[in-house]
């Protein structure tokens, strides 16, 4: 089958700064490296007293951090995605942006033409630092409810060696009113989803904190006590004690990246399945395939979880290969055994060509990767979108999930082409980090 499908090529070229969102992968042994610096090194500056993690959808959108690093001539310039995304966010979100001063100018150009009269604060790196567009991942933003001035913090896992993103956190502390701080958990912002009073943390991030404990000694756990239920205990405490942590997972075996030798055109190619998976999770960070929207009518509350077999349904083919729907599907029951009221929305698998290196890769073109607002009676969302060029097909699919927002009453705003982002597992809920946002 695989010869038959026609060649999709993304035009646009990623550079080193949009690099494989899930890489790279960390060893225990790496971990117990990292533990041993942390505990000889590291001085923990203050932490909050009264942490509350900041909502992934609640509360008007008041703050976000986005990082613009360098790219060359050749590569994807990150101006188009960031314009149209600085244009259709709302004038009263304070922006703050992390920029190389190699695109610096490129940058003041997308602000000054995007963000008049709106706040944006750029804080430039050193020129010798080599950070990512997923401004999402290497920290969490923490609000201490029990200072007066409801101080930021934001909040570092045990370790993070993606590029130089576990600089970052610490560079716009400098620059600004937040704080920077640490904690000896192991978690990424994109595998953590915070509703009204409750948290999803995707369910590896549960067994990678216990087996980081067991292997480097940076926490003991208590004689006699429940490992995970004092891990549950820690992120608790470290992110607000008053909401109720899920763990988004399976049970059943989750396949790791595979390749295999096809045919394309007559040649031999390299097809790459399974890209990204994450030990009990079919995609390694939840916010690639969960999203959350808001209570509906009955009270019970919303969780959009993606859907392999509703994109092939409406796409007119068998499902596809490589898609776990049954894992897809045990997640979706598991979670309405919960409480959540679940709503399917498609999640298309796809693929990208790269002709030089005659390689295919298969790939989940992700709506659920989106920003979210419930601000009282108002709700909005913005989605990436991926109908476009090659993939135009994908089209039926992005209007679908724009109507599933729209029919829970919800105003879509339908951001540009996200492609080459998803073809790096992410989107646009990965490139920001919310920082502060309303009440709700």
């Amino acid at each position: 089958m695989a010869e038959e499908l026609p060649l999709r090529v993304n035009p646009v070229q990623a550079g080193i700064t949009l690099p494989k969102r899930h890489l790279p992968k960390l060893s225990q042994t790496d971990l117990s490296s990292a533990a041993l610096a942390f505990r000889a090194f590291r001085v923990a500056p203050p932490e909050p007293v009264k942490p509350r993690i900041v909502s992934s959808a609640h509360g008007s959108i008041d703050h976000v951090l986005l990082t613009y690093p360098r790219y060359v001539q050749g590569e994807m310039s990150y101006e188009q995605v960031y314009a149209d995304l600085l244009a259709k966010l709302p004038k009263r979100t304070e922006v703050t942006i992390f920029v190389h001063p190699h695109v610096e100018e490129d940058l003041r150009k997308v602000v000054s033409e995007h963000r008049n009269g709106a706040t944006t604060n750029i804080v430039v790196s050193p020129d010798f630092l080599n950070f990512t567009v997923w401004a999402e991942d290497p920290y969490v933003a923490v609000q201490d409810t029990d200072s007066a001035g409801g101080e930021t913090y934001l909040l570092e896992p045990f370790t993070f060696t993606r590029a130089g993103d576990a600089l970052i956190a610490e560079r716009v502390a400098q620059a600004s009113p937040f704080q920077s701080t640490q904690s000896p958990l192991y978690f990424q912002g994109g595998n953590v989803l915070v509703g009204d009073d409750f948290v999803l943390l995707g369910i590896d991030y549960l067994y990678n904190t216990l087996e980081t404990f067991r292997t480097s000694g940076a926490v003991s756990v208590p004689a006699g006590a429940d490992p995970f239920e004092f891990i549950t205990g820690l992120f608790s405490r470290t992110f607000g004690d008053d909401r109720q942590f899920f763990f988004p997972g399976t049970r059943l075996p989750v396949p790791q990246q595979q390749q295999a030798q096809i045919q394309v055109g007559g040649q031999p190619w390299t097809e790459v399945r399974y890209l990204g998976t994450g030990e009990r999770q079919p995609i390694f960070h939840i916010d690639m395939f969960l999203s959350l929207a808001g209570k509906a009518p009955n009270g019970r509350y919303r969780v959009l979880v993606g859907s392999p077999g509703e994109a092939d349904r409406l796409l007119g083919r068998d499902p596809s290969a490589f898609a776990m729907h049954e894992i897809f599907d045990d997640i979706a029951s598991r979670l309405t055994s919960e409480g959540f009221e679940v709503i399917r929305n498609p999640l298309p698998l796809t693929y990208v060509d790269y002709p030089g290196d005659r390689v295919r890769e298969w790939y989940f073109a992700t709506s659920n990767n989106c920003l979210v607002e419930i601000d009282g009676d108002s709700r909005r969302v913005w989605l990436p979108t991926y109908g476009h060029g090659p993939w135009e097909e994908l089209s039926v699919t992005d209007d679908a999930n724009r109507r599933t927002w729209e029919q829970m009453g919800f105003e879509v705003h339908l951001l540009g082409d996200f492609n080459v982002f998803t073809q790096n597992l992410g989107a646009v809920h990965c490139i920001k980090k919310y920082l502060q946002r309303g009440p709700g």
